[in-house]
């Protein structure tokens, strides 16, 4: 995709040739839309007359966390990786804007939660497959993502692809990658079992040309890390998933899945 330099009403930045985009009315959508918020973003899908578009805004001091999505998309797409396509990126008074195409596909745990039941088994084990060899096809290439969470990844049938790139970076050391493991496996996923857990590793672990002991020691921190990252993000105490096991404290409908158990007491194990 070619861009042109880009000023309009104080910002600047660059957009895509034979590409109009209405800047204030992707500003107004993003403040009052319903979309994705954090302390450092907001984003909103936006639908205009040439489609469906994706609106990212960040406060100050964003604008370089805009420059950088704006980069590290087209650098992984010149690597032969998918990301959304850029239409508009810009800065201005510190704060940054950017605006993608629509992607397409739906995101993972749209598609794993659509394979669910014994008719989808053999279109799910391909899917795993295919996610252990495409993360581990990014961290060969050098590249470690940002935020590797499943709603960060999207599936479009063919092929994933990867969302949220302002973090995304090239890894200075190799165990850097490792990060990503932990930021996909922490959730509890809908029809996703250990099996299938050990199934993506195995696939990763092929990409990346682990033998068994490697992978196994690999597994055997990463469910170390895993656990530790519920335990702090889901307030779980140490000593109650440790009785549990990886297994139960993982497992979709089990008694640590929020979505099964919204009022569990995960530090004490009982419902209030």
């Amino acid at each position: 995709m070619t861009y042109r330099r880009w000023q309009e009403a104080g910002w600047r930045g660059w957009q895509a040739v034979e590409t109009a985009i209405d800047v204030e009315a992707c500003l107004v959508a993003v403040a009052h839309g319903g979309g994705r918020r954090s302390r450092h973003a907001r984003s909103q899908r936006v639908d205009t007359a040439h489609g469906a578009v994706f609106v990212k805004s960040y406060p100050p001091p964003g604008a370089r966390r805009a420059r950088r999505a704006f980069a590290m998309g087209r650098a992984l797409t010149a690597a032969t990786f998918a990301a959304p396509h850029a239409l508009l990126v810009g800065w201005r008074d510190g704060g940054g804007l950017l605006v993608t195409a629509d992607a397409g596909g739906e995101d993972l745990l749209a598609a794993v939660a659509g394979l669910a039941g014994p008719g989808g088994r053999r279109a799910k084990r391909a899917l795993l497959d295919a996610l252990g060899a495409e993360v581990a096809r990014l961290h060969a290439a050098g590249f470690v993502h940002g935020d590797l969470v499943p709603p960060n990844l999207r599936w479009t049938g063919t092929e994933f692809v990867f969302l949220d790139n302002d973090r995304t970076h090239r890894a200075r050391l190799p165990l850097q990658t490792r990060r990503n493991l932990v930021q996909l496996g922490r959730f509890v996923v809908g029809g996703v079992s250990a099996t299938d857990r050990m199934r993506v590793l195995r696939a990763y672990a092929a990409g990346r040309g682990l033998g068994r002991h490697r992978r196994h020691r690999l597994a055997r921190w990463l469910m170390r890390k895993i656990t530790a990252r519920r335990c702090a993000i889901d307030h779980i105490a140490p000593e109650v998933a440790a009785r549990a096991g990886f297994r139960s404290l993982m497992r979709s409908g089990g008694p640590f899945d929020p979505a099964a158990h919204p009022r569990l007491d995960l530090a004490g194990g009982a419902t209030r």
